[in-house]
């Protein structure tokens, strides 16, 4: 096998980048070279908080931390480029990359509204990876095969809680997860009705979406900010079987339910699994890595991010 080197450039410091980003990427350092035949070098970072940055690459391992971004874009040894920035930095940081024509990987959401997800769609054309994590996570995954083996399925329902989510750009910023993993499963969301209606406890919106896929498959989805739980479930139902995903968040690894009558099959994940292996986020770097940095197509870009980001907008 050929070895490639990738040398890596990263955007941001900020609380995501230092809890999920930079312990992915040490793990990939040292473990891309067994699995792909990539050796995987941190060339640089780059922050407007530079103290910070200087932090992450003595901790991390980044050789070089620029001043500014336009010192990342003039290094000509950079041959991939990531970015996990706020989303309302997030169109002017990719515009700014997107001239190098580099394979890029971002943090989600494309950028803060409708008309940013739909810009940036047209502009980012190189290979690359949009870093929709419920896309990659392993058990979703073997759900997703699961659903595809279904035959006729006529109904499907996602739950989307939270525990006391204030944020206003809740829905955008983080109920678009559920949306995405919704779309990738069954396709294209065609049609969608919302109720919204005011948690009488707090001062945040719940929402129930009834919603159409291709084939006229219909479907709901409720997204709770505020309930007593954090989770994320999917169920899916056909004439001779149902099936339930627990998606795994957190500490909580998941498991998928096979129900066909009275015959139920569980699928349960090693909860041996670190959690950045669980939830998706190795997974959405090595298909960045392994596929976007040969010039091949993801699974979650840019482009499939924009009737998740349609829909994010009519729910909240």
């Amino acid at each position: 096998m050929t070895e490639r080197q990738i040398n890596l450039a990263f955007v941001g410091t900020g609380p995501w980048a230092r809890r999920q980003h930079f312990p992915v990427l040490q793990h990939l350092v040292k473990t891309l070279p067994e699995e792909a035949g990539i050796t995987l070098n941190l060339r640089g970072i780059a922050s407007l908080e530079l103290a910070a940055a200087r932090d992450a690459a003595e901790r991390v391992g980044f050789e070089v931390v620029y001043p500014h971004l336009d010192a990342l874009l003039e290094d000509s040894s950079v041959n991939a480029i990531a970015v996990a920035v706020p989303p309302h930095a997030a169109k002017s940081v990719i515009e700014q990359v997107a001239a190098r024509r580099l394979p890029l990987f971002s943090e989600k959401p494309p950028g803060i509204s409708l008309a940013e997800a739909e810009a940036l769609g047209e502009l980012v054309q190189v290979p690359h990876v949009l870093a929709f994590n419920r896309r990659f996570a392993p058990l979703n995954n073997t759900f997703k095969q699961i659903v595809a083996d279904m035959d006729r399925i006529y109904f499907v329902e996602g739950h989307f809680l939270r525990h006391q989510r204030l944020d206003p750009a809740f829905m955008v910023g983080t109920g678009i997860h559920w949306i995405n993993f919704m779309i990738y499963c069954f396709g294209e969301i065609t049609t969608v009705t919302v109720e919204r209606f005011q948690n009488p406890s707090q001062e945040c919106w719940n929402r129930i979406a009834q919603l159409t896929f291709p084939g006229d498959l219909r479907g709901l989805l409720k997204v709770f900010p505020c309930s007593g739980s954090s989770v994320e479930q999917l169920e899916v139902h056909s004439s001779t079987q149902s099936a339930y995903l627990d998606g795994p968040l957190g500490s909580n690894p998941g498991r998928i339910l096979i129900s066909r009558g009275e015959s139920q099959e569980i699928i349960e994940q090693e909860v041996t699994r670190p959690e950045i292996v669980r939830v998706g986020i190795v997974g959405e770097y090595h298909e960045f890595f392994t596929r976007a940095c040969a010039g091949l197509s993801t699974r979650s870009t840019f482009q499939n991010a924009v009737n998740a980001m349609r829909v994010a907008e009519l729910l909240g």
